[in-house]
């Protein structure tokens, strides 16, 4: 059985592998460091659930 460790950094390194892939080519610094913060907030979540098996809410979201 993989623990919450291992199958964590297969994650993190499967997202940084395709976010490496979608980067060819690209020529802004800006786009370039802007999807790098994009994926990384990503991953955080992703990692926050994991740990604590609960989803990150968004406190100033307007409710329906």
């Amino acid at each position: 059985m993989e623990s919450i460790e291992e199958k964590l950094a297969g994650m993190f390194k499967e997202r940084i592998s395709e976010w490496k892939k979608s980067q060819t080519g690209q020529k802004s610094g800006y786009e370039y460091e802007r999807s790098f913060a994009e994926m990384m907030r990503e991953i955080e979540e992703e990692v926050f659930k994991e740990l604590t098996s609960t989803e990150i809410t968004n406190k100033n979201k307007k409710k329906l």
